[in-house]
């Protein structure tokens, strides 16, 4: 319910078209305009799903992806007690693309920023062990990417698979 309510405020901030794209569908592909772009004028981040026949499909797909491009954009929102009920044993229980990944990748980077790209004192801020939070990290190539300007903005390599 919450996810629910958080996706409906950020649809309601964005512009949304519909737009008609090849895809799936055989003789039906192009025949509508069921695929979805959505722009968040707040942050100018941008996502678009045209993987789907229906577009309430495609809007939810679109709609995940654009969490996850202001998760990986927008620092200094997250806290890292919200992530607590999620680690157990030093290890995370979300994986990339659960619908609280967008949420998990922002605690995550917010943390790896909040310590120059340190990934030991990020994994201790968030309660995880150094190769799980590097796991994470490395888990969704958006996430990777947003990770690596991190670290490389303090000198640090890049993260390894």
């Amino acid at each position: 319910m919450a996810q629910e309510v958080v996706a409906g405020d950020l649809l309601r901030r964005c512009q949304v078209r519909s737009v008609a794209r090849g895809g799936p569908g055989g003789q039906h592909a192009n025949k509508t305009a069921s695929g979805v772009r959505l722009l968040h004028p707040g942050t100018g981040c941008e996502a678009m799903c045209c993987e789907h026949r229906e577009g309430v499909a495609n809007r939810a797909g679109a709609l995940q992806r654009l969490r996850l491009q202001i998760a990986c954009r927008v620092r200094g929102g997250a806290d890292p007690a919200w992530l607590r009920p999620l680690v157990r044993g030093g290890r995370l229980g979300c994986k990339a693309g659960a619908a609280s990944w967008p949420a998990v990748a922002a605690v995550l980077l917010d943390a790896l920023a909040a310590t120059d790209g340190d990934l030991r004192k990020a994994a201790e801020t968030c309660a995880l062990s150094s190769s799980q939070l590097a796991k994470a990290l490395t888990a969704d190539q958006v996430v990777r990417r947003a990770a690596d300007v991190i670290r490389s903005r303090h000198g640090l390599p890049a993260l390894r698979a």
